[in-house]
């Protein structure tokens, strides 16, 4: 059964890419080094640093929501656009794929998140909300005032990087958002399933200035294996790519049961798959493993077509810090898979 639904799910991807997606998707799988630049951090080091290295494809770099939006609609992408000018002076091409953090762990601060407007208009009920057991503070994509203007700065860079080389992709934050078992506490807006018609929403929306690009929805959760089947279905007729957003050896998230079809059909091979490597897998609470056994388990079981690996250099032994251990890896040249997903149709690797 799950070999009939692959083959349905494939037709209509192909009939579905060649009708919508005429035009083929810029697709330059493989590994990536991710860079945190929300906090003012020069990332231009390691591009430098990357320029030499042709196993490594490109830098994922991060920035808040509000540092691109500075009020409503109206949008500043020169921090952007600085990246794109540094990836213009190598000789060889690398590409950019685009963070969007829409949360901040390990604080209560609400300010710095998102745009400063959707605090104090009260159509957003406060914009963001604190998560007490995992003390951060995220953006209220379940509400969809919140989540509407999520969908327009995706279409916003959409619109002015869809053509644009050097620009690989966009990703989301991450999908789960969660304030524990005491609905009692929960905002008045926010339940699980609240939640799932966001993301569905966004999956649906989001990519329409964008059918060259590559946009990576960072599922994780979505209260229950089945509300996110119901969103890697979405994401698959939406042509979109899957998340991570960790990679952990012999543990699939939610996600990754759903995509590599542990419960129903699997979509392996029929949308872009593009989890990161985060510091917790070195010497961490998900275990302390090495840049093989995490290549191996990425390639094997999850067949990601791009993979986002942590600038390690503070977590576990010299094997598994960049320049020591994660670089010498990459320079071994580990498979990703690189077949043009079915949804897309058309790939382009110039």
């Amino acid at each position: 059964m799950k070999n009939l639904a692959r083959i349905s799910f494939a037709l209509l991807a192909l009939a579905a890419a060649f009708t919508t997606h005429a035009q083929a998707v810029k697709w330059h799988p493989g590994h990536y080094v991710k860079v945190d630049t929300s906090t003012g951090y020069d990332a231009r080091p390691v591009i430098d640093e990357i320029a030499k290295e042709p196993a490594v494809k490109g830098v994922m770099l991060y920035f808040y929501w509000y540092q691109l939006e500075k009020s409503k609609g109206v949008y500043d992408f020169s921090k952007i656009d600085f990246y794109v000018n540094k990836l213009k002076t190598l000789p060889t091409p690398k590409r950019l794929v685009v963070h969007i953090k829409d949360r901040r762990p390990q604080s209560t601060l609400k300010t710095g998140i998102i745009p400063a407007y959707m605090l104090s208009d009260p159509i957003y009920k406060g914009g963001v909300a604190y998560q007490p057991q995992n003390n951060m503070v995220v953006a209220r994509l379940f509400n969809p005032a919140v989540m509407d203007r999520s969908i327009a700065l995706f279409r916003a860079l959409g619109t002015r990087y869809n053509s644009n080389p050097y620009i690989e992709g966009f990703a989301t934050g991450e999908t789960t958002i969660g304030f524990g078992a005491d609905q009692s506490k929960w905002p008045s807006d926010y339940s699980k399933s609240a939640l799932l018609n966001q993301w569905v929403r966004f999956a649906r929306s989001a990519r329409t200035t964008m059918p060259q690009t590559n946009l990576f929805i960072n599922t994780n959760f979505v209260g229950g294996d089945a509300n996110m089947a119901t969103l890697i279905q979405a994401i698959y007729e939406s042509h979109v790519a899957a998340a991570g957003p960790s990679t952990i050896p012999n543990r699939l998230l939610s996600s990754q049961k759903v995509w590599t079809g542990a419960t129903g059909a699997d979509y392996r091979g029929l949308i872009a798959i593009g989890p990161a490597v985060e510091s917790n897998v070195f010497d961490g609470p998900h275990g302390s493993f090495t840049p093989k056994q995490i290549g191996d388990w990425a390639y094997n079981t999850l067949r990601v077509t791009h993979l986002f690996w942590l600038r390690n250099t503070y977590k576990g032994d010299s094997t598994q810090r960049w320049s020591t251990g994660i670089l010498p890896y990459l320079r071994t040249n580990p498979p990703t898979r690189t077949a043009c997903p079915t949804t897309y149709g058309l790939c382009n690797t110039k």
